[in-house]
């Protein structure tokens, strides 16, 4: 009786595609200080009022103006003796705005900033349909493994199963970051913030009978 011994053949598929953030997200916000507290968090929340209704004003929904942080803290300073005393109270607030017209990020930080804004502490870039543009990407990296499978066993002089017999997504995370601004230097109206362009990754693991 003959044996037929079944052995397998492991590949990975890879793809990768660049595409252009279409979505912008702004963390700034209000720093204010007063020696008293009270008068500090007032000062912040009249600030952050006024900048929130211009945003709105600049087209921006108040449900894409979430508050990220909020802190309020004693600051101290070492006085001549060398003993540390309270010196003022900083109370600190920030946002995450999102711009879905991307056009507009320098706009929208010009306005924050002209309506009492005084920190920023990133500008970051998505893409909305990247769910949709990864299925596709994973297609891809689908068909790399068959064609890197294919051209092994021509390679062996083997016949190889058309059909794998797993198929196996490398685990991906929901987005692969946020990518963050480049400032162009050019004359602009408004503050100049350039896009870069986000790589989507897909890797899948093949494994064939032949």
């Amino acid at each position: 009786m003959v044996v037929i011994l079944q052995r397998t053949m492991l590949v990975q598929g890879n793809a990768k595609k660049e595409v252009q953030p279409d979505i912008a997200y702004l963390q700034l916000g209000v720093v204010t200080t007063n020696p008293n507290v009270q008068r500090a968090q007032e000062e912040n929340r009249l600030i952050a009022n006024r900048m929130i209704q211009a945003l709105i004003a600049a087209g921006i929904p108040q449900e894409d103006i979430e508050t990220s942080s909020y802190t309020s803290f004693p600051r101290y300073e070492t006085d001549s003796s060398g003993k540390s005393v309270l010196s003022t109270y900083e109370v600190r607030h920030i946002f995450r705005i999102k711009v879905r017209d991307i056009t507009k990020t320098g706009t929208i930080v010009d306005v924050a900033f002209e309506n009492g804004a005084n920190i920023s502490e990133s500008v970051s870039f998505e893409v909305s349909n990247y769910n949709e543009i990864y299925r596709h990407v994973l297609q891809l990296a689908v068909v790399d493994g068959a064609k890197k499978a294919h051209a092994m066993a021509v390679t062996l002089q083997v016949c190889l199963s058309p059909v794998p017999i797993k198929v196996e997504e490398v685990t991906q995370q929901v987005f692969g970051g946020p990518r963050y601004a480049s400032f162009a230097v050019q004359e602009k109206a408004s503050t100049p913030i350039e896009p870069q362009e986000i790589t989507i990754n897909a890797s899948v693991n093949l494994e064939y009978l032949y």
